[in-house]
């Protein structure tokens, strides 16, 4: 298996350490070590949250205003002079604007490693509007490109800019073009032609990427579309997300409390062996399959106007 090293940008406006990016650093920590640089200054009793994940080798919390690039490049920094690079195959960039993972990881990244290329990412943008570019909040990279002068010169090079649309264009869209130009190859598991991360993330997901975009969630007002695919443990941590920053989850907020009753249930000799349990909700029905009655195996939902959306 691939070792792999996530270099982690946070951020939060209220200088917090939620449930939601525990949630998701508790799934990197399980696949490869990281290195966590949050754009905040946090007081020694929220970071305590992240270093006391496993596999978390260093972790940094103060204010330095180069947004995601600013945290990628500090993160970069530590491990080069540390010199632990030459221990990872692989050596990712990673932040928190994405709820996620929304389902097993493991797989999407053994797939994404066995592709062949130089450097990958979960979204590929190939919108006409602007020039392709692996989306930078989940981008790995491979030995050639980490140890490479290219990389070391880009990186290093952030800078604080004064708007956010500069960094988009001039670090994000670049960085897939300068590696490009220097022969490097690509590859994204989803290729975004129309902001759908944003606009249809049950799409997204339904394509292989484990992630729901936070934005989505104050753009798209049918997220109850995506209550099939989230864990029970995922729905509260996005609840409290969403009443942290006075986000509306949906129309009827009701939708995302709705308990699952168990339908089916077989057993040998007193044993359960399967169960299956049922949600209703106006036109939706979802179903959870568990084998011995605690292993959650599959979710399917319906809808009677849409199908099967899973």
């Amino acid at each position: 298996m691939s070792k792999r090293l996530f270099i982690f940008a946070g951020y939060d406006k209220l200088g917090r350490v939620d449930a939601t990016l525990t949630y998701y650093l508790r799934a990197l920590s399980k696949l490869g070590d990281i290195v966590f640089v949050m754009d905040n200054d946090l007081p020694d009793s929220e970071l305590a949250h992240i270093t006391q994940i496993p596999n978390v080798l260093y972790a940094k919390a103060q204010r330095h205003g180069e947004y995601d690039f600013g945290s990628y490049k500090r993160g970069y920094i530590w491990a080069r002079d540390e010199k632990i690079f030459d221990k990872y195959d692989w050596v990712y960039l990673v932040n928190d604007s994405v709820f996620g993972p929304v389902f097993d990881l493991k797989p999407v990244l053994m797939d994404l490693e066995s592709r062949g290329a130089d450097f990958i990412g979960m979204v590929y943008n190939t919108n006409p509007t602007m020039a392709a570019h692996i989306q930078s909040w989940f981008i790995g990279f491979n030995q050639k490109i980490i140890s490479s002068d290219v990389f070391d010169e880009f990186i290093t090079s952030v800078k604080h800019e004064r708007e956010k649309s500069v960094i988009v264009f001039k670090y994000e869209i670049y960085l897939t073009q300068l590696l490009v130009q220097h022969g490097y190859k690509p590859y994204g598991l989803y290729h975004d032609t129309d902001a759908k991360m944003y606009t249809q993330p049950a799409v997204v997901l339904q394509q292989g990427v484990p992630f729901i975009k936070k934005l989505s969630f104050q753009e798209n007002n049918k997220i109850q579309l995506l209550y099939s695919f989230l864990s029970p443990e995922l729905i509260d941590n996005i609840i409290e997300y969403a009443n942290k920053y006075g986000i509306a989850l949906c129309s009827d907020e009701k939708f995302w409390t709705i308990p699952y009753h168990r339908a089916f249930r077989a057993t040998l000799f007193g044993i359960p062996l399967l169960a299956i349990r049922r949600q209703v909700y106006k036109r939706n029905t979802a179903y959870k399959i568990y084998l011995f009655d605690v292993i959650p195996v599959m979710k399917l939902s319906f809808n009677s106007e849409r199908g099967t959306d899973e």
